[in-house]
């Protein structure tokens, strides 16, 4: 393998350890700001911590891939590497729906006092309204959350398909 193919690999892994360390940054500033924990506690279907999770296994193996990607003297076979792809955009459809999922969870429980309503006096419409809102909270964050972390995985997954395919090429170029 040439040279310059090496650099190009581990020029990725560089800008995925930066890329990263701004994803990072820009969480730690929505939780330094008090949003992710908004976000958190706002979601009482908890699947936002699902998503989060997802999120952040899939970011570890997109790493672990970026570095087996430079290793020049590992051969790696192109359905290997198809396969590898395959998993991180099942992930990123994955937390998209599950946040979705969120969505119709958060619809449900929204409309949930409704039915439970037997009069329409003011302290019953107000308590009805306020478990209303809880639901409307789930359905807002869990979309949020879902509609984020597939955005970022996505990106993610793009840059390591941009890396396997300069590896492919120019293993094709150096037989």
């Amino acid at each position: 393998m040439s040279q310059s193919t090496m650099g190009g690999n581990n020029k990725a892994l560089q800008q995925g350890l930066i890329i990263l360390g701004l994803i990072l940054f820009g969480g730690y500033l929505l939780f330094e700001r008090g949003l992710m924990s908004v976000l958190l506690e706002g979601d009482k279907s908890r699947l936002s911590w699902l998503i989060l999770a997802i999120w952040i296994a899939m970011s570890g193996r997109w790493l672990h891939l970026l570095r087996r990607i430079e290793d020049a003297e590992r051969t790696i076979a192109e359905d290997d590497m198809a396969r590898w792809l395959n998993h991180g955009w099942f992930a990123a459809d994955s937390v998209l729906k599950i946040g979705l999922l969120g969505t119709i969870i958060g619809f449900i429980l929204m409309l949930a006092p409704i039915g439970e309503l037997t009069s329409f006096d003011a302290a019953s419409l107000q308590s009805a309204l306020a478990a209303m809102s809880a639901g409307m909270a789930v359905a807002l964050y869990t979309t949020l959350a879902g509609l984020i972390a597939n955005i970022i995985l996505r990106f993610q997954f793009q840059m390591l398909a941009d890396a396997m395919q300069k590896r492919l090429t120019g293993e094709a170029g150096d037989a």
